[in-house]
């Protein structure tokens, strides 16, 4: 497991891609429809802050999962949940995909030249008692050494 979130952690930067030129931080907050709260740390790979910018990252989500026992107590729990993913914005419209160990999730929202992000998804879990389930919210800041391109003029 742990070699499994150091790689998924650091993938964006073993990526070649040539259009990839920025690295940065990436910070969320997700809300499931299970009433799970995350938090989202990461690092990403960024196109430069165009009409069209895409973006690459890897991270973890932290988050606790209340469950009850089999006599009946609440249990409580650390989740740490890595997750892969990739998002395509066209001036303020939103595109994403990720991939985590719980579940796939595609997502559609707003985006603020690929720097502020909310997105509405719907998670399509792999496994049983999955935190990922059924339609969430994510709220993302993505912070980058990416610059404007020359092309950006809005008049």
């Amino acid at each position: 497991m742990r070699k499994l979130f150091f790689f998924l952690l650091f993938l964006p930067l073993w990526v070649g891609a040539q259009d990839f030129e920025y690295w940065g931080g990436r910070a969320a907050f997700t809300h499931t429809n299970r009433s799970h709260n995350l938090g989202f740390v990461g690092v990403s790979l960024n196109t430069e802050y165009n009409w069209v910018s895409r973006s690459l990252y890897a991270g973890v989500h932290l988050g606790s999962q209340n469950s009850l026992t089999e006599d009946g107590r609440k249990q409580s729990k650390m989740e740490i949940v890595p997750e892969i993913g990739y998002e395509c914005n066209l001036i303020i419209l939103g595109l994403g995909a990720s991939l985590n160990t719980h579940a796939i999730q595609p997502r559609i929202g707003f985006s603020f030249f690929n720097i502020h992000q909310a997105y509405v998804g719907y998670s399509i879990p792999f496994r049983h008692d999955a935190v990922f389930k059924g339609l969430t919210f994510t709220l993302v800041l993505n912070l980058s050494n990416a610059e404007s391109s020359n092309d950006l003029r809005l008049w």
